[in-house]
């Protein structure tokens, strides 16, 4: 049986995994799924529509599925709500909000560490073992691909997307685009590569020297973006890096951020 504090309000159609702890003054409302191992410490705010993954630990405060802050969303309508992963960590004061619309949930995935104070808006969605340092913030509709780190009070405009295993810098404006596996720091700037972080997810080092070499004959020239898409292809046909970062420049909504002189980086803490 779940165990749940007296001081708990639970309402509405929730269904709990035989494990489930619910701490005092947490608040559950509407249609909500814990799984497995799911743990809410205590003073906990749940809006429904919202499902939590098995082993998901959320500290005192969090706000999870609550509705959106978007005009164009009046109070009361339905929504998709949230769904957050396994084996999240989610810390005070932490805000998830739901989605505009009926279709798609707000979305976090595995392993994601959500600390103090950071926000996830509106239909955003965040892949898996993402961690989001205290403070930083995405706007609704943003798109956060698995392993990227978003140091402290990183801020990322709407739209915008943040390719696999990038790194931010603490404070880091993000306005644009950020291609798989770079470095942003400072105000929507790419000032290197993530190399600490290939060389720790077990990267072949020959697709690494293709990333590093794409990196200062190709983007440090800010090329047009379909120049950037049509040398990406060609040296995707001989490195899966190259074609990840292919595949995202396509797809991309918004322009990409400028990628700054190697005369500037080590201003901006930059590593190549």
């Amino acid at each position: 049986m779940p165990t749940i504090h007296p001081t708990a309000i639970l309402s509405g159609e929730i269904s709990l995994a035989d494990d489930v702890e619910i701490g005092p003054y947490c608040v559950l409302s509407g249609d909500i799924t814990l799984g497995a191992g799911v743990r809410l410490l205590q003073q906990v705010n749940l809006q429904g529509p919202l499902t939590i993954g098995e082993g998901t630990v959320v500290y005192p405060g969090a706000s999870l599925g609550f509705e959106p802050q978007d005009y164009k969303f009046a109070p009361g309508s339905k929504t998709a709500g949230v769904t957050i992963g396994s084996k999240c960590i989610i810390r005070e004061l932490a805000t998830v909000h739901a989605a505009t619309n009926l279709d798609t949930p707000t979305k976090i995935g595995d392993g994601v560490f959500m600390m103090v104070s950071t926000h996830a808006g509106h239909d955003a969605v965040v892949g898996n073992n993402v961690i989001l340092v205290n403070g930083a913030s995405l706007a609704g509709h943003t798109h956060v691909d698995d392993k990227a780190i978003l140091s402290g009070n990183t801020l990322v405009h709407q739209f915008c997307r943040i390719g696999r295993m990038v790194m931010c810098s603490g404070g880091t404006v993000v306005l644009g685009d950020i291609p798989p596996f770079c470095m942003a720091a400072g105000r929507n700037q790419i000032v290197g590569l993530n190399l600490v972080g290939l060389r720790r997810s077990g990267m072949a080092q020959d697709e690494i020297n293709e990333i590093k070499d794409i990196f200062r004959t190709v983007f440090r020239k800010n090329p047009p973006r379909n120049e950037l898409i049509e040398i990406l292809s060609e040296r995707g046909k001989h490195s899966s890096a190259a074609q990840e970062m292919h595949d995202f420049v396509i797809h991309t909504k918004r322009p990409l951020a400028t990628t700054i002189r190697k005369a500037n980086r080590e201003v901006h803490g930059a590593v190549e």
